[in-house]
C-alpha cells in the first residue's frame, strides 16, 4: 500500500512519456541493474482526477472497431490508467527501466458501467514484484472512483522485466504444437497506419509501433500492433453481451507484426467467455482473454 500520494494536476503528456522512455536506454544513476523479490519498490502513488471524454471515448471506438453506444468500452479504462503507469514506471527512483520490459497480463475488474462524461479519480501503485522464469513481473494497480467516492473499477497491469532469476533454470514444459487452425470466427485486420492512429489516441508512441524502422531496433521485422489494441479489438465479437459487472483477464503471447490479418476463436462456458486471437497459418495466440461475469 503506497504510503504517499503525488496528486497530478495534468497527465503526462504523450510527448514527454516518449522522451522519458527514450532516455531509459541510456544509464540512468539510480537505476539497478538485476532485480530481486526484494528489491524495494517505491511506496507511493500518483492520482489524477479526469473528466472521460466523450469525443475521446469515441474516437478510441472508432479505431478500435466498437461501436459508440454511449458506455466506455472496458479496456478504455487501461488507456485511462496508462499515463499514471509510466509516470511511476519512468521516474528515476524506480528500480526498473520501462524501456525493454514486457507487457505480459492486463485484469480488469469493473464493478459497473462506466460512461463518458463521468469524473472519475485514478489512483496508481506498484506492487507484488516477483520471480518467473524469464523474468521479474511486477504489478501496476489503478484504483478508479466515482465523484461520490465508490470505487468503480480496479485494473491491473503486469509487467515483465526479462533477467535471469532462481527459476530460470526451471523446464518451461513442452513447446505448443503449431498448426494451421480452423475458420475463425471473425478476422482482425491492422495496418500502420490505423496503428499510427491508435497511438495518437491512447498517448502509446514507443517507437515499436510507430514506423517499420522502429520496430526493427527492438529486434521485429516490422512495426508491431499495441497489446492493447487488440485486445479492444477482439472484444466485438462479443459485442453487446459484455456485462456491466465484469472480470475481464487478458494474457499477451506473441506480437502481431503489420501489416496483419489475424483470426478470433470463441469458447463458450456457462461460466465465462474466451476470446483468443490466433496467427492463421500456425496457431499461435496474439492475445487470449476470458470475459468473466462479477
Amino acid at each position: 500500500m503506497a504510503k504517499n500520494v503525488t496528486v497530478l494536476q495534468a497527465p503526462p503528456s504523450s510527448f514527454s512519456v516518449l522522451t522519458r522512455g527514450l532516455k531509459g536506454i541510456l544509464p540512468v544513476v539510480g537505476k539497478q541493474g538485476r532485480l530481486t523479490p526484494e528489491t524495494r519498490l517505491p511506496t507511493r502513488a500518483v492520482e489524477l482526477t479526469v473528466d472521460v471524454d466523450p469525443s475521446a471515448v469515441a474516437e478510441y471506438c472508432d479505431v478500435v472497431g466498437l461501436q459508440n453506444t454511449g458506455e466506455v468500452p472496458v479496456m478504455y479504462l487501461y488507456v485511462l490508467s496508462f499515463p499514471l503507469i509510466m509516470d511511476l514506471f519512468l521516474a528515476d527512483d524506480f528500480p526498473a527501466a520501462a524501456v525493454g520490459s514486457v507487457h505480459v497480463e492486463n485484469t480488469i475488474t469493473r464493478r459497473r458501467r462506466v460512461v463518458p462524461g463521468e469524473r472519475l479519480t485514478l489512483r496508481t501503485n506498484a506492487e507484488n514484484l516477483r520471480e518467473h522464469r524469464k523474468g521479474m513481473l511486477l504489478d501496476f494497480v489503478t484504483e478508479f472512483t466515482d465523484a461520490d467516492g465508490t470505487s468503480v473499477a480496479t485494473e491491473v497491469s503486469t509487467m515483465m522485466i526479462q533477467q535471469k532469476t532462481s527459476l530460470s533454470g526451471e523446464p518451461s514444459g513442452p513447446a505448443p504444437k503449431e498448426a494451421r487452425p480452423g475458420a475463425p470466427a471473425a478476422l482482425l485486420t491492422a495496418d500502420g497506419a490505423l496503428i499510427r492512429r491508435y497511438a495518437g489516441v491512447s498517448g502509446d508512441r514507443n517507437p515499436i509501433h510507430m514506423s517499420p524502422l522502429g520496430g526493427k531496433a527492438f529486434g521485429f521485422p516490422s512495426s508491431i500492433a499495441h497489446g492493447a489494441w487488440t485486445a479492444a479489438a477482439i472484444l466485438r465479437v462479443v459485442e453487446g453481451q459484455v456485462p456491466d459487472e465484469v472480470i475481464y483477464h487478458v494474457r499477451f503471447g506473441r506480437p502481431v507484426i503489420l501489416p496483419a490479418k489475424v483470426g478470433l476463436y470463441v469458447t463458450r462456458t456457462p461460466e465465462s467467455t474466451e476470446i483468443v486471437a490466433k496467427d492463421l497459418k500456425r496457431g499461435f495466440p496474439h492475445v487470449t482473454a476470458t470475459v468473466t461475469p462479477l
